[in-house]
């Protein structure tokens, strides 16, 4: 940990400088001075739940070993010593440049910053830039604008633009059965077939996996499931590679005990249709990972079941958002989610990165224009694309 409690007009290449008398700024390297760091947050620290300690510990344990990568913290406190925020990174080369990302490996939808109490305080942005010298480019994707009523001041940052995901998540308010109501007479009385078709193949259970042997079984089978349908759907598959199941089995040992994670099946005829793993964060269940059994399982619908009865599981304990994720499938949409849109920050800290950064936003700018979007499709048709 290195920790700059600098003058104001302090060299503004020093990293971590202080910016002006009331911000004091650590940079934190290496996977243990992280997580100690990540645990004196607080309990009114907030963010998403990809910046919390379990996630990130099962993430620095079993995914970023297998990365030429090292997890880098910026912490920013007034000088009350009252959290203003956490930025969890990591550092690694790409194409002759220092950058510094956030450590998602293809499993977190989010990115951004930890919250605290003081998160308003002026010249965040600036504390951040300078705290992080000695890098080239800094990529933030997917922030969230704002957390429980705070503001993401990296919002502010240049360099920030519309991402190409949306969150997708819906609060339930009354019961399950008044939420499947709302959501009109159609998809109610679908949702009613497919609860009559599942009773008849057999006593319905629908169970939380709690024991090790509940839980090997559930996430042997989830893997089993989707594999199933990655071969159907053919293309490379990165959740099949051993490092991401060591992810997901760690992140469960860790959590299933203390209600941080969660993995449910539901069954009938001794027969298991569908999987669904989740974390537990800020009031919020977040959807990680569902699959559903082939064959004549289709015509039920498991996926959408297993998620009605969840729903009916965390609302009996108090938590009613339900975030489906970055992702957009079709049987999100038919729980009436309001996708929130989402920011990303890309920041040329040195003058080095700014050739790459001016490329990605004449890329951003090509995407946007419909005529040359067009020509591109005719283009890959003619080449047989």
């Amino acid at each position: 940990m290195q920790s700059w409690p600098a003058r104001p007009g302090a060299a503004a290449n020093l990293p971590g400088a202080r910016i002006g008398p009331a911000l004091n700024v650590s940079v934190h390297t290496g996977r243990d001075d992280v997580l100690t760091a990540l645990r004196a947050a607080g309990p009114d620290a907030v963010s998403t739940a990809f910046q919390s300690l379990p996630w990130l510990t099962a993430l620095f344990t079993e995914l970023l070993p297998a990365a030429a990568a090292h997890p880098v913290l910026v912490e920013i406190r007034d000088g009350r010593g009252v959290l203003v925020l956490m930025l969890p990174l990591m550092a690694t080369f790409e194409r002759g440049l220092n950058v510094l990302r956030v450590p998602s490996f293809g499993v977190s939808d989010y990115g951004g910053p930890i919250l605290g109490p003081a998160s308003e305080c002026p010249g965040v942005w600036p504390a951040v830039r300078r705290a992080l010298a000695g890098h080239d480019l800094l990529v933030v994707e997917n922030m969230r604008s704002a957390m429980a009523g705070r503001i993401n001041p990296l919002i502010a940052g240049s360099g920030t633009f519309a991402s190409d995901h949306h969150r997708n998540a819906v609060t339930v308010t009354g019961t399950v059965d008044d939420f499947l109501r709302s959501l009109g007479k159609k998809y109610r009385k679908e949702a009613e077939r497919c609860t009559r078709l599942l009773a008849e193949r057999g006593e319905p259970t629908f169970i939380r996996a709690e024991t090790d042997a509940e839980i090997a079984r559930a996430y042997a089978t989830l893997e089993q499931q989707q594999a199933a349908r990655r071969r159907e759907a053919g293309g490379d598959y990165l959740l099949k590679r051993p490092e991401y199941s060591r992810f997901y089995r760690t992140l469960l040992a860790n959590g299933c005990g203390n209600g941080t994670a969660h993995l449910f099946t539901l069954a009938a005829g001794g027969e298991i249709g569908a999987c669904l793993l989740g974390i537990t964060h800020g009031g919020t269940f977040k959807l990680l990972r569902i699959s559903t059994a082939g064959g004549d399982w289709k015509r039920i619908s498991p996926g959408r079941l297993v998620v009605i009865e969840t729903m009916r599981h965390f609302l009996a304990r108090g938590i009613a958002t339900f975030d489906m994720g970055i992702g957009n499938y079709a049987f999100k949409q038919g729980f009436g989610i309001a996708p929130e849109p989402l920011v990303t920050l890309e920041a040329a800290l040195t003058a080095r990165a700014l050739p790459r950064v001016a490329l990605n936003r004449t890329r951003r700018s090509m995407r946007n224009i419909a005529p040359l979007r067009r020509a591109v499709r005719r283009l890959k048709g003619y080449a047989g694309e």
